[in-house]
């Protein structure tokens, strides 16, 4: 085996790992919609169930590991479906102004949105402004 291959294989195994960690942390996650969450578990079961299979059980290793693709794969499916700032958040990829609680309320009391975006975490009935006082005296 290669270095290139012994890479490539440790590449994968750490992308299982954390997409992994990342589906425990969103199913943990209550923003997250228990329909999603129920979703990955009921295709997989149904799919471990259901006579339909990729690669027969009865072929020995291939026929366990297809069922362990399926599996590998729905967990991705379920991490694109879930709301992306939610998977960036988790992933440590959220934005500055967006870190948390604090850091919303912080920004939007600071007017962080002068460029006319919206801070994370806005709502729609919220009108966030700068204001001056003028002496008109």
């Amino acid at each position: 085996m290669t270095q290139t291959d012994e890479n490539n294989t440790g590449n994968i195994l750490q992308e299982i790992w954390q997409n992994g960690q990342l589906a425990w942390r969103l199913y943990a996650d209550p923003r997250v919609s228990f329909l999603l969450k129920a979703m990955v578990p009921a295709l997989w079961l149904a799919y471990f169930i259901l006579p339909i299979d990729l690669v027969p059980d009865l072929i020995p290793v291939l026929g366990q590991l297809d069922d362990i693709a399926v599996l590998l794969l729905l967990v991705r499916l379920f991490i694109s479906l879930a709301p992306p700032e939610i998977v960036a958040e988790h992933r440590g990829e959220a934005p500055a102004g967006s870190a948390g609680p604090d850091a919303q309320q912080t920004a939007g009391a600071t007017g962080a949105s002068r460029n006319g975006a919206k801070p994370a975490g806005s709502r729609d009935d919220v009108i966030d402004a700068d204001y001056r006082v003028v002496n008109d005296a």
